[in-house]
């Protein structure tokens, strides 16, 4: 297929651009084993069949970013894909028929569309930087010639070089985040308990998340055999690595950075959550994940999303319909806010927070340094330990007299 003629469709309204996936084989010659990497292409969709096929300009996004992470070449993927989408939509008003007839004032027509439209900030910088990216690479393949390589400006960074952004878009105003990331600290008990109730098979991924800062991704990387306890406190050590269990899957859930990380025992919580989580769910597909979903699959990112909406709900009508002023003031805020699991994080670094007294300390505990390169920080960790306990130990009697009822 010829690069230069993509944007003809006649019309189609059935086929569109998207983002696929695709595993390959990838040979390591260190060791001469062969381990599959999950990489993010350009491909086309017939809508009416739900079938894809993999696009030529997959070329851009694998000589741009072949060695990063599937999630980075997944963003520009989608960056590049909804751009495609929309002149190929806007094909008449545009003037364009072949992709050679791209031009800067289309980049930027399209930055100003996503900027009108409510699109933050970030976001439409971030598909700046994408485009600009798509346009120098179409420079550098001869596509378009209607402009060269003069008009990209190299300049220097603390990160290195990058080439300056041809596109003068209008930006969205600032404005204030409406993404709640910290849920305060007496509720947290209710929320595990909540989690018992509704969402079992994520209660102790919860647990990990609100006292070792985990992220989801890292959550559902976890196998059984990763999880250890430090026998003086009885925290727990979690080794956090890819492991790549779905690959019948196009997501691709993975550790952003892989290390030993520490989650913190609390009140014997995570010890009756971890103890009864083994005993109820194991894996049938031999990958031996920690987390699994109902048919005895390594769980995904998606079911674990799932389970947490169904938490989330259940959490706030509780305190809607049940709590005192003060709750369904907290409940309308809930609501009101966007957030998801991360919040995890962001309370376990809120926790921490308050009772640590240099930001080391808390690079330490969120697993944002090396454990190895850290030990000097264990000694803080075990001050920092015996404050946050202090102050959950009060709340356990009001909120969870029993973690979880046990059949006999």
């Amino acid at each position: 297929m010829n690069t230069k003629n993509i944007i003809q469709f006649d019309n189609n309204k059935n086929i569109k651009f998207s983002t696929t996936s695709a595993w390959v084989d990838s040979i390591f010659l260190s060791n001469g084993k062969t381990e599959k990497k999950h990489f993010a292409v350009i491909g086309l969709k017939n809508i009416a069949s739900n079938t894809h096929i993999i696009h030529p300009l997959s070329q851009f996004i694998t000589d741009n970013w072949k060695n990063k992470e599937y999630n980075t070449q997944r963003k520009h993927s989608n960056n590049t894909v909804k751009f495609l989408n929309y002149l190929v939509e806007n094909q008449k008003n545009l003037n364009i028929t072949l992709l050679s007839d791209l031009k800067i004032k289309h980049g930027t027509q399209y930055l100003n569309n996503l900027s009108s439209s409510g699109v933050r900030r970030d976001t439409v910088k971030d598909v700046e930087r994408t485009l600009t990216h798509f346009y120098f690479w179409l420079v550098s393949i001869n596509v378009i010639d209607s402009f060269s390589k003069n008009s990209f400006e190299k300049k220097e960074s603390h990160f290195g070089l990058y080439i300056e952004s041809p596109f003068k878009p209008m930006y969205p105003s600032r404005e204030a985040k409406e993404i709640e990331h910290t849920l305060p600290v007496n509720y947290i008990p209710l929320l595990l308990e909540v989690a018992i109730s509704v969402a079992k098979p994520i209660a102790l991924g919860i647990y990990f998340q609100i006292f070792g800062g985990l992220r989801v991704s890292e959550v559902i990387n976890l196998k059984r055999v990763q999880v250890a306890r430090r026998m003086k406190e009885g925290d727990y050590i979690l080794k956090l690595q890819n492991q790549n269990f779905r690959t019948d899957l196009k997501e691709h859930s993975s550790v952003k950075k892989e290390r030993s990380q520490r989650v913190l025992e609390i009140n014997g919580w995570g010890h009756s959550l971890f103890r009864d989580h083994i005993k109820l769910y194991r894996t049938k597909d031999g990958t031996n994940a920690l987390f699994v979903n109902r048919d005895g699959k390594a769980m995904s990112q998606r079911s674990y999303r799932q389970y947490f909406e169904k938490v989330k709900g259940h959490f706030i009508s509780l305190l809607e319909n049940h709590g005192d002023s003060e709750q369904k003031l907290i409940a309308k805020h809930l609501r009101y806010m966007k957030w998801s699991t991360h919040i995890g994080r962001g309370t376990f670094t809120n926790i921490i927070a308050e009772e640590a007294e240099n930001p080391y300390e808390i690079a330490h505990l969120r697993g944002d340094s090396s454990i190895d390169s850290s030990l000097t920080y264990i000694v803080s960790t075990e001050r920092i330990h015996k404050k946050i306990e202090d102050k959950f130990s009060n709340l356990h009697e009001k909120y969870m007299p029993r973690l979880i009822s046990r059949k006999e």
